[in-house]
């Protein structure tokens, strides 16, 4: 045991004495007032606490107080608030005995215990004791250098009448002051107590930040301190410890900081994979590979000369941890590539051109001769046309995916980051995608254009697309919804009352049975397993993982039984529409796009199977590793792991850093408050979250979409924002949605319409939609704060109307 001064702690001990101690050591190192006292280190018998005791009543301190001074205690990192105990009024050696042992035996508290654990913290096995005068104070409270609720230039005050315990236990509400630093800089004269209950008086309060900032220069940091005032005036710190809640964690901690001043920007296309806010581990996985696999494209039709010259996160980003394509990025195919322009970019990812958003943006010169941006025009024909063997690769990476399975965290983390870094299998898989993607989407982009010349109206145009693009054979989402009606059948046949079987029942039935739905499900999972809702984002289980998940989807498709709508596709000739318009060379033309239009579906749908197969196969082993962090305590959650980056992962796997786990939580939190943001579909200049107002609206009114799926129904609306609310769906009902998703296919079997917020004529649903000739309107804004549930509607899938006809009050 020793026993030092707190203003002549040595410096040498100063790492030994525990966080409270060395900061009151510190803060009177840095020529401010502390309360008068010592620092007891390692009481371990009766005969250190009899010394100790003893070294007390012979300091003359009279009522002290006993506070702990653990060596884990108010770091950097952390600050185990709370953790620990304090004795007040401390007088006379029996008392004095009693609170320093109480105060030894808290560093086996429960609450610290469990503090250590939740954190992953190696557990504090010193504890010092600081004893103080008590100070009979008027007035006390906390200074925060920096306001941990603001700016970086203000200071937070907080004060109450009498000792600050009241408030630093949360028994008792502050009266705030929020002073500028530059008022106390440049001399601080004025009344810094603006618009606050006096209980501070002017000279009070600058005082107190006039320390503080002295305090900060001297310890380098920001500074959350405890200060009292006396019955004389006299100012008086308790206690001074790092401001840990002062992380870089923010909402928009992930948005990318260049200049988006005139920059052309939309959720569109993208939101539509993976719609509302994505976690860290996505963004810095699926949503990177996005980003990449676009600047490659660039690089590859001659628009840029390499990847390093447009940095990461210019093409694909997130705002608040919504995705967002930069456009203006995108315009440079324009500016290098003969051939390729702004509408037919615009339709390709957004499903219509952009008229007044993008005007600012017109006119821009392109940026090489002729004769090259003819070869670069070649160049990206080239890479259009190379769409089937992007397909046959892309399957083959799928398909020859191995992942191995390790005992270590270490070497699980390593097996991850060969695919995602070292193999670049996610990127490369992802640039495939947008081979057959990029073909499929400037066919029917050519289509639009064509056609918008011609007739009245885009939306005109879009519904003969829509009605072109129907029927079309080997599409892989719409199989995923007759597979699913197959099981059904076969459960039906085996058993007549399986709509009564519990879910259990009837997973179990399926897995281990020997039937036909028996291998129904077999086959299901085999082509289908691996796909979800959400199914790009990492925190999306597939369907083989997640069977819950599985199973509402099929007891959605339960009540029907399975039977597939007869459809008469003998007489359908995709050519119809257009062959009472066009004739010779031009019609040619058009039945060329056509064709190319719904080969290109088949390929993307099928090409984004093989996508998310890859990306399955890296989710199920983030899932193995949070596993084996859990089962060696590294954290206590494993969701946790999505809300690191990839490389935050490793840096955890390798060096167990508590402080990686405190910023998941902290993200894990923010998460809830990033999925209520709303924003726009298009922006020029940086993107903002809109506050959309619930508005009550008249029986009769209309909102105007875009047809995508042709075909009328009247009925009520169901609002689905969650797959909770799609268990909710009746028959019969219409689904109001903000977005089409292969996941809600299945409920495709109950309702009678569909209706969006957003998406395009290629969408993953609405393909599947137009198979199921399910009406369906994309592009109805705010559609889901409009429209309530219950309120009876009508869906015109030819002119792009909804009708409200009835509200449900």
């Amino acid at each position: 045991m020793e026993i030092y001064r707190l203003e002549t702690i040595p410096d040498d001990k100063l790492d030994r004495v525990g966080g409270k101690a060395k900061g009151l050591s510190l803060l009177a190192q840095a020529g401010v007032r502390i309360a008068e006292g010592f620092v007891i280190t390692e009481i371990e018998n009766e005969d250190d606490l009899n010394q100790a005791t003893e070294y007390y009543l012979n300091s003359s301190l009279g009522s002290v107080a006993v506070r702990s001074s653990a060596n884990h205690e108010d770091g950097a990192d952390f600050s185990n608030a709370g953790q620990y105990r304090t004795y007040l009024e401390v007088s006379g050696a029996e008392d004095f005995k009693k609170s320093v042992m109480a105060c030894v035996s808290s560093l086996e508290s429960n609450e610290a215990i469990s503090y250590a654990h939740f954190f992953n913290q190696s557990r504090s096995n010193k504890m010092s004791i600081v004893v103080q005068k008590m100070v009979n104070a008027q007035k006390a409270g906390v200074c925060f250098t920096v306001d941990p609720t603001g700016d970086k230039e203000t200071m937070l005050v907080e004060a109450v009448e009498g000792l600050g315990e009241s408030l630093v236990s949360g028994q008792n509400t502050a009266i705030q002051y929020r002073v500028n630093k530059h008022d106390i800089v440049n001399g601080g004269r004025q009344s810094l107590a603006r618009g606050a209950d006096p209980l501070l008086h002017n000279d009070e309060l600058l005082r107190i930040c006039e320390d503080s900032l002295r305090a900060v220069d001297f310890f380098n940091i920001p500074l959350d301190t405890e200060w009292a005032i006396d019955k004389n005036g006299e100012l008086l710190w308790l206690q001074a410890r790092p401001i840990t809640s002062l992380e870089e964690v923010d909402i928009h901690e992930f948005d990318p900081q260049y200049d988006m001043t005139n920059q052309v920007l939309t959720t569109c296309n993208i939101s539509e994979m993976m719609p509302g806010a994505v976690t860290p581990l996505t963004i810095s996985t699926s949503v990177y590979a996005i980003d990449w696999g676009l600047r490659k494209m660039c690089v590859i039709a001659g628009a840029s000369k390499n990847l390093e010259e447009i940095p990461p996160r210019h093409f694909g980003f997130s705002i608040g941890n919504h995705l967002f394509l930069n456009l203006s990025s995108i315009y440079r195919l324009e500016q290098y590539v003969l051939g390729t322009n702004r509408q037919s970019i615009e339709l390709s990812l957004c499903g219509r051109v952009l008229e007044d958003e993008a005007k600012p943006q017109s006119g821009t010169k392109r940026k090489v001769n002729t004769f090259k941006a003819a070869w670069n025009g070649f160049k990206y024909v080239r890479f259009l046309l190379s769409r089937n063997k992007a397909r046959k690769k892309l399957h083959k990476m799928a398909a020859d995916f191995r992942f191995v399975l390790y005992d270590t965290i270490e070497a699980q983390y390593d097996e991850i980051d060969r695919h995602v870094i070292k193999e670049n299998t996610i990127n490369l898989c992802f640039l495939c995608h947008y081979i057959t993607s990029a073909h499929s989407g400037a066919m029917s982009s050519a289509l639009s254009i064509m056609l918008t010349k011609d007739l009245a109206s885009e939306d005109q145009a879009k519904g003969m697309i829509a009605g072109a693009l129907e029927n079309i054979e080997g599409i892989e989402s719409v199989d995923i919804l007759r597979s699913l009606r197959k099981i059904v059948r076969e459960l039906c046949n085996e058993l007549p009352d399986a709509p009564e079987k519990s879910r259990v029942f009837l997973l179990d039935y399926m897995k281990n049975g020997q039937g036909k739905s028996h291998e129904a499900y077999m086959e299901f999972m085999s082509k289908h397993g691996h796909r979800a809702i959400l199914e790009a984002e990492m925190s999306s289980k597939g369907w083989r993982e997640d069977e819950d998940g599985f199973m509402d989807y099929l007891t959605a498709v339960l009540p029907s039984k399975g039977i597939e709508p007869q459809r008469d596709v003998k007489g359908y000739n995709p050519y119809a529409e257009f062959e009472k318009k066009y004739s010779g060379m031009k019609l040619r033309i058009f039945k060329y796009l056509i064709n190319q239009s719904r080969t290109g579906v088949v390929n993307r749908e099928a090409s984004k199977s093989s996508i998310i197969r890859i990306v399955n196969q890296l989710k199920i082993g983030y899932n193995r590793l949070a596993d084996m962090m859990v089962a060696e305590g590294v954290f206590s959650d494993p969701t946790l792991i999505y809300f690191l980056t990839h490389q935050e992962i490793g840096q955890l796997a390798y060096t167990r850093d508590a402080k990686l786990v405190k910023k998941a939580l902290q993200r894990k939190r923010l998460y809830e408050e990033q999925k209520t943001l709303v924003f726009k579909d298009v922006y020029y200049g940086r993107p903002v979250p809109i506050v959309v107002e619930q508005k009550d609206v008249a029986d009769g009114h209309q909102l105007q979409g875009t047809p995508i799926s042709r075909g009328m129904a009247k009925g009520k609306a169901r609002i689905v924002k969650s797959i909770e609310d799609a268990n909710s769906l009746q028959k019969g009902e219409i689904m109001v949605a903000s977005f089409t998703d292969i996941g809600w296919s299945p409920y495709y079997c109950t309702i009678e319409a569909l209706i969006t917020e957003v998406g395009s004529v290629l969408s993953h649903g609405a393909v599947v939609a137009r198979e199921y000739a399910l009406p369906l309107v994309s592009n109805v804004a705010h559609a889901t704060q409009v429209i309530k549930d219950g309120d009876l509607i009508s869906v015109n899938g030819v002119t792009g109307v909804v009708t409200i006809l009835e509200q449900n009050r």
